[in-house]
């Protein structure tokens, strides 16, 4: 029995799956979905999630005031005025 060589692929053969290997490789790189939205990142916490809010100085005293007055916690009067807000419409300028 004798000894023979392989054959050699075609060289378009050969470029078609290194392209191939190298598309694949590309493609399952973690940020290769660089068009696509990245996902929000959430801190849940039971069943709710974790947000961060930003208001001023003044808003926050009567946040907190009412809060006291209830006998809540700021979190839940935040929850509360969302709720009826979106409940009951929002009343835009103060009006009647």
């Amino acid at each position: 029995m004798a000894i023979t060589r392989k054959p050699a692929k075609a060289a378009s053969a050969v470029a078609s799956e290194a392209a191939d290997a190298a598309d694949a490789f590309i493609s399952g790189a973690p940020d290769a979905d660089a068009d696509a939205p990245p996902a929000p990142r959430r801190v849940r916490k039971g069943r709710k999630v974790q947000i961060t809010l930003t208001i001023t100085e003044p808003l926050l005293q009567r946040v907190d005031e009412l809060a006291e007055q209830l006998g809540q916690s700021r979190a839940a009067v935040i929850n509360l005025a969302v709720v009826q807000m979106l409940e009951r419409g929002l009343r835009l300028g103060g009006g009647e």
